[in-house]
């Protein structure tokens, strides 16, 4: 079970990095709404980290519960 809760932390860390610097980029170019812009993009970015992270730990656990009701109805 550690080694499934890892491997879904790393999937949630790498999402929330991705989208960190996704988020980051699309308001820095895109989007500079407020005066102070680096206060937006780190916001953002923030933001889609957290976003990112929740989004593939949740997935990955998921991925990792359905295969698991697979794998206990087959035997």
């Amino acid at each position: 079970m550690k080694g499934k809760i890892g491997g879904a932390l790393m999937s949630g860390i790498f999402g929330g990095i991705l989208c960190s610097i996704i988020s980051g980029l699309l308001n820095y170019f895109i989007f500079p709404f407020p005066k102070n812009i680096l206060d937006n993009v780190m916001g953002h970015s923030i933001s889609g980290f957290f976003c990112g992270f929740f989004a593939g730990l949740i997935g990955v656990l998921m991925h990792i519960r359905f295969h698991a009701g697979k794998r206990t109805s087959n035997n």
